[in-house]
């Protein structure tokens, strides 16, 4: 069995999300997909900063790009397009 770890994101995305299909002819024909967006909302939001927060875990190597809050459009422009091997960016006030 696969498993597949939790992973949280603030961001949604509203632009489609290509996925292939050509596998489901080849073996996979009886696979269901389930989706949904995070589960617990501001709760579950709440833990996930106090785990940070406590530095119980480091994800400090995640954030590739910084930028000061006044500077949110380019930084979703950034994002969004993801340019200069973005992975996640920290806004700081």
């Amino acid at each position: 069995m696969l498993l597949i770890p939790d992973i949280s994101s603030v961001g949604i995305y509203s632009k489609s999300i290509p996925f292939p299909l050509d596998g489901f002819g080849a073996g996979l024909a009886n696979k269901r997909i389930l989706t949904s967006t995070c589960p617990g909302g501001k709760e579950r939001m709440r833990r996930l900063l106090n785990v940070t927060s406590s530095q119980r875990i480091k994800l400090d190597h995640l954030v590739t790009h910084t930028y000061a809050l006044d500077d949110v459009v380019a930084a979703y422009d950034l994002f969004g397009h993801q340019r200069d091997g973005v992975v996640k960016l920290a806004l700081k006030p």
